[in-house]
């Protein structure tokens, strides 16, 4: 069985046999074996997959490989229908952010969601900040420090 067949079969346990087996660990073994010649499958994957299978896939994410987050990303962000996930995973990008399209897309899509909801402004700080996007997404809001913004 490939690793990312076993990882869907893994992630799509009913939420009592995941819980009570702590198969987090087993998963995040998994995703750290995920290549980026997966990603594509991966992505298929995604959209036809519940939110408790892509949010057990965010938290189970630790370690994985740079190369593999940034495909995925990228690709997240062509998804329509995304609505869990880049948040989630921006976390996991290096503190420090560079000046590549990925970082373009990330604010961009980051700036969307702002102004598209209201309840989800402390979770894009926290994400922005966690990947050194902070500053520019500031930026690009007009606001010269988050307490601007109520936060």
């Amino acid at each position: 069985m490939s690793v990312l067949h076993e990882l869907d079969a893994l992630l799509g346990l009913d939420g009592d046999e995941y819980d009570r087996l702590d198969l987090f660990q087993e998963a995040d073994e998994l995703i750290e074996q995920v290549r980026t010649a997966d990603v594509p499958a991966l992505l298929a994957l995604w959209p036809q997959r519940s939110l408790c299978w892509q949010q057990r896939f965010t938290q189970a994410s630790t370690n994985i490989d740079g190369s593999v987050l940034r495909a995925l990303l990228a690709g997240l962000l062509q998804i329509q229908e995304t609505c869990h996930g880049v948040f989630e995973l921006m976390s996991r990008l290096p503190p420090v952010a560079d000046a590549s399209p990925l970082s373009d897309a990330l604010l961009d899509y980051a700036e969307q969601a702002w102004h598209a909801n209201q309840g989800r402004h402390r979770q894009i700080q926290i994400s922005c900040w966690s990947c050194g996007l902070s500053g520019r997404l500031l930026k690009r809001l007009g606001l010269s420090a988050w307490k601007d913004a109520g936060l």
